[in-house]
């Protein structure tokens, strides 16, 4: 990566950012903890496992559209438009508003000593990573990940006319721990090296802990907002993106 001298107006960063959440989560048996934003992963028969690898010159949005969340229990042979790769691991959440919020906050404790009027050292006593956002699609599906639910508390039955889903509203267990998700976004990235590029962010633990609150109101639109607070990994394999991983790639140059 070169660095550059002067400023470079492409680099820039304008855009909304479509939003993509694991579809099991932390609840389901065999739960994956590893489903990493690019690297492919294994199709597993009547599960929502699999990540499609980065494809060149293609956006990641749109290979993660082609995925349906459909379960089965054998993968497509020749994927198509008409017969496209099933048991998909992400799903596009939709419509947002008001973008996305990453927030980054550390936390410094300092130390004093005698001989110095300011702080001799300071050194990192907490951490805090966030990312907000408003869904504007208010799907079942969308309502629980809010109330920070797990999968199975939306339940399906019949069909037609006859269709009903239904979304319980859990209080859980004294001491039960939060639900976790998996998190990718995929929003602009610069463009003064590339004229196509994209970022890609992939967070591994995904919880939403925080006061949610919406209305149904005569004249104004009902959005659903949401703050996911983000966990670190204890796994030595994630050892520097515990978090996870910010991807710029190089659609076309």
């Amino acid at each position: 990566m070169a660095y550059q001298q002067v400023g470079d107006a492409r680099n820039i960063l304008v855009g909304a950012s479509p939003l993509f959440l694991s579809v099991e989560d932390s609840t389901v048996s065999g739960y994956d903890t590893s489903m990493e934003a690019g690297t492919a992963n294994s199709f597993v028969a009547n599960k929502n496992r699999y990540v499609p690898a980065f494809v060149t010159e293609e956006s990641y949005t749109k290979t993660l559209n082609k995925i349906q969340t459909t379960t089965g229990a054998t993968q497509t042979g020749s994927p198509s438009e008409s017969s496209p790769e099933i048991g998909g691991a992400y799903r596009n959440v939709g419509y947002t508003n008001n973008g996305l919020q990453i927030s980054y906050n550390p936390t410094y404790d300092s130390v004093t000593v005698d001989q110095l009027l300011d702080t001799a050292k300071l050194f990192k006593s907490a951490m805090e990573v966030t990312i907000a956002t408003e869904m504007s699609e208010g799907t079942l599906e969308n309502v629980l990940v809010v109330f920070g639910q797990g999968r199975s508390t939306l339940s399906s039955t019949g069909t037609g006319t006859s269709a009903t889903d239904t979304l319980g509203l859990e209080a859980g267990a004294l001491g039960a721990a939060p639900t976790e998700r998996q998190l990718i976004a995929v929003g602009q990235a610069p463009t003064s090296e590339a004229s196509a590029t994209e970022r890609v962010y992939y967070a591994r633990r995904v919880l939403s802990v925080q006061q949610s609150q919406f209305s149904l109101a005569r004249t104004t639109p009902t959005t659903f907002p949401v703050t996911f607070r983000l966990l670190p990994s204890g796994d030595s394999a994630h050892a520097g993106s515990e978090y996870g991983k910010i991807i710029d790639r190089v659609l076309a140059v």
